[in-house]
């Protein structure tokens, strides 16, 4: 019987990158061949190092991503979200933040319109 090397998602990252919250939700959604928790569903997440390389390696050289993005169902990706044209943009932000702490009464540099403002 051939030995396994299993390894954590903290591993994976350093080896394929992403992050090791990633890997654990593509390996709970089913997504990661060779994922497994070995002492039941609240384990951690464990990963045969020699199938994930097997896998990895047959998507690059066909040319398909290892996984593309899947929005949940009913949310748009941010990727697509626009922000609201009654919403201020960035500059106006600014702007607008730096007139609400000029008028802030706390402010020690605030100006004063009078003597018992």
């Amino acid at each position: 019987m051939k030995h396994r090397r299993y390894v954590s998602a903290a591993d994976l990252v350093e080896e394929f990158g992403f992050t090791e919250r990633h890997w654990t939700r593509m390996a709970a959604a089913g997504r990661v061949p060779g994922a497994r928790q070995p002492f039941g569903p609240r384990s951690r997440w464990v990963f045969d190092l020699a199938t994930l390389r097997e896998w990895w390696v047959a998507a690059e050289k066909e040319g398909r991503p290892v996984w593309s993005p899947q929005p949940r169902p009913g949310r748009t990706p941010i990727s697509r979200v626009k922000p609201p044209s009654d919403q201020p943009s960035g500059n106006d932000l600014k702007q607008l933040v730096a007139k609400v702490l000029a008028n802030h009464p706390q402010n020690p540099i605030r100006k004063r319109a009078g003597p018992h403002s």
